[in-house]
This record gives C-alpha cells, sequence and structure tokens, in this order.
C-alpha cells in the first residue's frame, strides 16, 4: 500500500506548486487505478478527520491506511463487477434483521434508484436492542448508481 503513495509522493512532477496544482497534474497524469487510490486516501483521510471531530475517534496512520486499502478494494471489486456486467449472485438465505446487542443501536440502510430520472435515493433507519424506532433519513441526489455500488 504505502508503495505506491511513496512512488506518486516523490514523482518530480508532483514536487512544486499548491496542493490543488499537485492533485490536477496527478488527475492529468495518472492512471484510473493510482486516482481510485488517491481519492480514497484523500475520502479515509476526511472521514478520519470528521470522525475525530464529531466522536472524538482517533484512528492511527495504520488504521486509516488500512481503511483506504478496504475502500480501494470494494470500489475496484465494484467496476470490474460493473465493467465485467457480473450481477451479484443473491444469497440463498432468508434475510432478516437482528436486534443488536443491548445498549447499542442498529442501523440499517437501502437505497432505490429510478434510472429515468436520474435519481438515486437512500434511506436510513436506527432500531434500539427492542427494534424500537429511534431515529431516520431519507435523502436523494440527482445521479444514479448502478444496483452493485448502490448496494456496496
Amino acid at each position: 500500500m504505502a508503495a505506491w503513495l511513496s512512488q506518486l509522493l516523490e514523482n518530480s512532477a508532483y514536487q512544486n506548486g499548491t496542493v490543488t496544482d499537485r492533485v490536477f497534474g496527478m488527475c492529468r497524469n495518472e492512471d484510473n487505478a493510482m486516482l481510485g487510490r488517491v481519492s480514497s486516501l484523500f475520502w479515509c483521510i476526511w472521514h478520519n478527520r470528521n470522525d475525530k471531530i464529531w466522536n472524538d475517534n482517533v484512528q492511527s496512520p495504520s488504521q486509516v491506511g488500512i481503511m483506504v486499502f478496504a475502500v480501494w478494494n470494494e470500489w475496484f471489486t465494484v467496476h470490474q463487477l460493473r465493467r465485467h456486467n457480473i450481477a451479484p449472485v443473491a444469497d440463498p438465505r432468508s434475510v432478516r434483521w437482528e436486534k443488536p446487542g443491548v445498549g447499542w443501536i442498529k442501523c440499517n440502510v437501502d437505497a432505490a434508484f429510478v434510472a429515468r430520472s436520474s435519481i438515486t435515493s437512500m434511506s436510513l433507519c436506527f432500531r434500539d436492542t427492542n427494534g424500537q424506532f429511534v431515529a431516520g433519513l431519507t435523502q436523494w441526489q440527482q445521479s444514479v448508481y448502478s444496483i452493485v455500488e448502490g448496494e456496496a
């Protein structure tokens, strides 16, 4: 993981200018795989910062690195499936909601896609140990993702 990052950062093309200049330089010069890794890194750093600010949860750099690797692998897998038109295999087990442990809250997420309107919507439902509704959220955006991306 660190090898690709040091290779990228040590590239002389990205040694001068502002951060913005460097990022746009990468976008012009690097392939999609490298841009995906860099995007995953930026997103995980941003997520870690927000987790610290809002939840006072601090992760070590190695934990963030592990998260970058997981995010990149998931993104890459989804796009490989999409590129080869491979549909995910349905789990034959019946899916049932399982309550969280005592003192925990469980968040269930789902997505819906309306291709003709170019809309993707998502919903979140938080329930306590007794299965009682605690909070919820619905949101939509003007873009369509594949079912594979939405379910990832």
